[in-house]
C-alpha cells in the first residue's frame, strides 16, 4: 500500500509513511498492531501533535445532540485549543454530547503532559477505525478485480525441505 492511503487515515506524515513502509499486512490484527507500535514507539510528540491538528473530529457520529449542548462544547472546545494548541479529541461514537461536554470539561484542567497522554490515545481509536475501514476497501477492491496479493491467496509456497531426508523419527 501507498503512502497516500494512510494519508487517508491520519494526518501524520510520519505515521502514513511508516504505516506505508510496513505493509503489506498478513490480517488485520497484524495492521493494528503495527498501527499501536508505530504510534507509540515510533512517532515523536511532534509527530503527534501533526495527526492531532490535521483534522478535528466531528459531531455526527453523537448519538443524541442538543443544539445549547452543541454551543457549549463548540466554546469549551475553543478555551481547550487556546490552552493547549490543539484540538479536543475523544472517540464519540455512542456517546452524547452531554458525555462528551462533561469530559471536556473534566480534562481542561489537566496539564500539557497527561493531556497529550489522553489525546494520544483517543486519536489512535479513530486511526485504528480508519485503517479497519480503509483494509474492508482494498480487500474488497482486490477481491472484485481477481488481483489478491500473495498473502491474502493462499498460495502454496514452495517447501525448502525439498530432496532433504526428513525422517520421522526422534534422535
Amino acid at each position: 500500500m501507498k503512502m497516500e492511503d494512510f494519508s487517508s487515515c491520519c494526518a501524520g506524515t510520519t505515521f502514513a509513511n511508516e504505516m506505508a513502509m510496513a505493509s503489506p499486512f498478513s490480517s488485520l490484527e497484524h495492521a493494528i498492531t503495527v498501527t499501536r507500535d508505530i504510534w507509540y514507539r515510533k512517532l515523536n510528540v511532534r509527530s503527534w501533535l501533526e495527526a492531532i491538528s490535521g483534522r478535528s473530529c466531528s459531531n455526527e457520529y453523537l448519538e443524541t445532540v442538543n443544539e445549547a449542548t452543541v454551543q457549549e462544547l463548540h466554546e469549551w472546545g475553543s478555551r481547550y485549543e487556546e490552552k493547549l494548541g490543539y484540538v479536543f479529541v475523544t472517540f464519540v461514537a455512542g456517546r452524547t454530547s452531554e458525555d462528551i461536554l462533561a469530559e471536556l470539561k473534566m480534562r481542561f484542567n489537566n496539564s500539557h503532559g497527561i493531556e497529550l497522554e489522553i489525546t494520544s490515545t483517543e486519536k489512535l481509536k479513530y486511526i485504528e477505525c480508519a485503517i479497519r475501514e480503509l483494509l474492508s476497501k482494498k480487500s474488497i477492491q482486490t477481491t472484485d478485480k481477481g488481483d489478491v496479493s500473495a498473502e491474502y491467496s493462499g498460495e502454496i509456497v514452495v517447501d525448502t525441505l525439498d530432496g532433504v531426508d526428513t525422517d520421522s523419527e526422534d534422535d
